[in-house]
């Protein structure tokens, strides 16, 4: 659940990115925008140059999703065999 006005900011003006993400990878919006907040997050403590956050938390959210949709596509075609 999103509640803090911080969390709130920062979906509100990664709003694109996080739709882009979800449709791009076939995934919830809500589960693209917990990602997206626990990654920005863990990025946020040591990031030096704040600017970049955005950018460095789409690439880490699509990475683990593409790494998520791919362990279940492999689950599902050795369903099939």
């Amino acid at each position: 659940m999103i509640n803090d006005s911080l969390d709130v900011k920062i979906l509100s003006q990664e709003q694109w990115s996080i739709e882009l993400l979800s449709r791009e990878t076939d995934t919830a919006i809500a589960k693209v925008q917990e990602m997206f907040l626990a990654e920005y997050k863990k990025l946020a403590m040591n990031a030096h140059i704040k600017s970049y956050l955005p950018l460095l938390t789409c690439h880490s959210v699509r990475v683990l999703l593409d790494a998520q949709n791919a362990a279940s596509d492999g689950v599902s075609e050795h369903e099939d065999l």
